[in-house]
């Protein structure tokens, strides 16, 4: 299992959101980050920072992991110097805590289950889960 961590622009989030569907990859985190990826000062002092999102998004197998990253590269790309980064990271264990299921089983969703995407808001890693 891997974590993908993505940085980029707000503008970008929902095509990457879409994308992201399509593939069948759900189950994200989004946050709203300030940052720069060259971090410098001027006479002035600091330079201004840039407001993006942070994308997490747990996989349970190298496919999805491709998948996301394609998803994310191919809807922010165009940007670009200052398109963002996106990092990989292993994940040992999962566990969704409501049912008790774990690693690979606790990242399906139910196909019944009734999900739409709504673009006008989002919640932040503050006030939802991944899964």
């Amino acid at each position: 299992m891997y974590q993908l961590t993505a940085i980029f622009n707000r503008s970008c989030l929902s095509d990457v959101l879409l994308e992201l569907k399509e593939r069948a990859i759900e189950g994200v985190t989004i946050s709203e980050v300030i940052g720069k990826g060259g971090v410098a000062f001027d006479d002035a002092g600091p330079v201004e920072l840039d407001e993006n999102i942070r994308l997490d998004i747990v996989v349970s197998n190298e496919l999805f992991k491709e998948a996301a990253k394609e998803a994310i590269r191919c809807n922010t790309r165009d940007l670009g110097k200052g398109s963002g980064k996106m990092w990989v990271t292993p994940v040992l264990e999962v566990e969704r805590i409501r049912t008790g299921e774990t690693n690979e089983a606790a990242l399906r969703h139910n196909d019944s289950d009734e999900r739409a995407l709504h673009f006008d808001s989002y919640y932040t890693a503050i006030d939802t889960p991944a899964s």
